[in-house]
């Protein structure tokens, strides 16, 4: 059943005016992760150490916050497209640069990496949610519905890379390039759609505001409890899931000792269990119950990690990844729904590059750290390290319960 209404769900995008916006951020999407997921076996393959990798990796996200809140925070709502296109051309330089196999090149491809992951994802939550609010129906539930399907087209994309990447490792003998090269096509075709529907698209230029004043307004979101809420809510999952990204491939290989193709196909099963949980939000927004699906994440995030650190076999590490794909599946959307409903429709692109900058701070130091504590300590102790700041985040969770509540 779920099958059959993913398919019309599916159906229907196509013929959505949205669909080369939806097929851009897809492509990105999956060569964003390719490159993130693939970065620490690079990276030692280059000589580095775990700290090295995790500080590269650290930089990136820094960059991308930044570019988040003094780039991407202060576009109007009509050149968030503009700025989708801007961002897949920096992925495509970004995979060139880790085509040259040097330790500076693979700092520079991390870097232009943060700046196209900057650019592209709140912007296309921008645009999908100002088409959304100019269909007229502006009930919770369109605009929900609406993310939801973004998020169901980036889980397609996260389900499809790895298993496209598995198949590449293994005809390429564990050659890591050759991974980079596979998706050098898929970011270029992403920008080329981009571009040709920038051409056919009219839309009337809107006057951004000052630098300052939008600076202003980033700091005001702070006093927005439902932006608050949504942050947290993100950043339940955002503290494991930056351990999942940068260092699962060295996990697998160190604790469950499986190669780099088998990692990607456990990546696969985590995306297409948050795929599932994405399709089943597009058919029930789950308007009324954000709160509880938070819940349910930070039950199913501490279960995961506790599999991940204390199971044998690759049967184990499969299902933990498995059980950790349900946050990724549910929080983003349900997250991305209450940012829209917490703010005007002029204000989203702020409200956006605010939410994925702050939730991505975690990202910045979360990677450095972890780095610091596999070498020092372990794989197993790093896995148990990201579950430590689960608790207090379901602590204010549930603070900030009452701005859950749609009225």
């Amino acid at each position: 059943m779920t099958i059959r209404y993913a398919s019309r769900l599916l159906e229907r995008v196509r013929e959505s005016e949205t669909t080369p916006l939806l097929i851009a951020t897809g492509a990105f999407r999956a060569t964003q992760n390719m490159a993130q997921t693939t970065l620490s076996l690079l990276g030692v393959s280059l000589g580095l150490g775990s700290a090295a990798i995790g500080a590269i990796a650290a930089g990136a996200n820094l960059v991308a916050v930044l570019t988040m809140l003094l780039i991407t925070a202060h576009l109007s709502t009509s050149a968030a497209q503009r700025a989708v296109y801007v961002g897949l051309l920096f992925m495509t330089a970004s995979i060139v640069s880790f085509l040259i196999p040097a330790q500076f090149m693979l700092l520079v491809g991390a870097l232009l990496l943060g700046v196209a992951g900057g650019l592209v994802l709140p912007s296309a939550a921008t645009a999908i949610g100002q088409r959304a609010s100019n269909q007229g129906d502006r009930t919770h539930a369109t605009r929900g519905r609406a993310f939801a399907t973004l998020a169901l087209v980036l889980s397609i994309s996260l389900t499809l890379g790895p298993i496209y990447e598995s198949v590449v490792l293994s005809a390429a003998h564990e050659h890591l390039l050759a991974a980079y090269l596979a998706f050098l096509p898929i970011a270029l075709i992403g920008a080329r759609v981009t571009r040709q529907s920038q051409a056919t698209t009219d839309a009337a230029p809107a006057a951004p505001a000052s630098f300052w004043a939008s600076m202003a307004g980033l700091g005001s979101l702070f006093r927005n409890q439902k932006w608050c809420l949504a942050v947290c809510g993100q950043a339940v999952y955002m503290v494991p899931f930056s351990l999942v990204v940068v260092f699962i491939g060295l996990i697998g290989k160190s604790l469950y000792h499986i190669p780099a193709s088998t990692t990607e196909v456990g990546i696969a099963i985590f995306f297409t269990v948050s795929f599932l949980c994405r399709v089943a939000l597009t058919r029930w927004p789950a308007v009324g119950h954000r709160l509880r699906l938070f819940g349910v994440c930070v039950a199913a995030t501490l279960c995961g990690i506790g599999l991940l650190a204390f199971g044998h076999g690759i049967g184990l590490f499969m299902f933990a990844l498995a059980i950790l794909g349900a946050p990724h599946g549910l929080t983003y959307p349900v997250a991305l729904a209450l940012v829209a409903d917490a703010v005007p429709i002029e204000e989203l692109p702020r409200a956006n590059a605010g939410f994925q900058a702050v939730s991505n701070l975690i990202t910045v130091a979360a990677p450095l750290a972890f780095g610091l504590v596999i070498d020092q300590f372990g794989d197993r102790a790093v896995l148990l390290c990201a579950a430590i700041p689960i608790l207090p985040l379901a602590g204010l969770l549930w603070v900030l319960r009452d701005a859950g509540r749609v009225h």
